[in-house]
């Protein structure tokens, strides 16, 4: 996957960090997201690192955006005890249940998500 998803391409956003939703620490967090990484990268994906952060930028986590099936990335999300998953297709960001019982719903672009965290810009992934 380049460094910057492509609009044209559909792909999940995954994280390992904070089952459940229930806070871990620092490195209980890190271990979980390097066995992730490791889990994607044996089964022959090019995952790339994101942190998916709340609009204010005050909660972040530790991400994957990977070229997947969406039932995959659902069955990864259950697996790793995540309350939902990101999928991005066509620019638009969805939020798509795995432990919870909501509908999945659209978020609104995701390229207006965007940011560099270096050079500052729009909040909220």
């Amino acid at each position: 996957m380049p460094k910057t998803p492509s609009r044209r391409l559909a792909f999940a956003i995954v994280t390992a960090h904070n089952p459940r939703g229930k806070a871990l620490g620092e490195e209980a967090n890190h271990y979980r997201d390097q066995r992730l990484e490791a889990e994607l990268l044996g089964a022959g994906f090019h995952p790339l690192p994101l942190w998916g952060c709340s609009p204010d930028l005050k909660h972040r986590e530790k991400s994957w955006a990977v070229v997947m099936a969406k039932t995959r990335a659902v069955e990864l999300g259950l697996r790793l005890e995540q309350n939902a998953i990101y999928w991005v297709e066509q620019d638009r960001l969805y939020l798509v249940p795995c432990l919870l019982t909501e509908d999945e719903c659209c978020l609104g672009r995701f390229s207006e998500r965007l940011f560099d965290a270096e050079l500052g810009g729009p909040g909220g992934f």
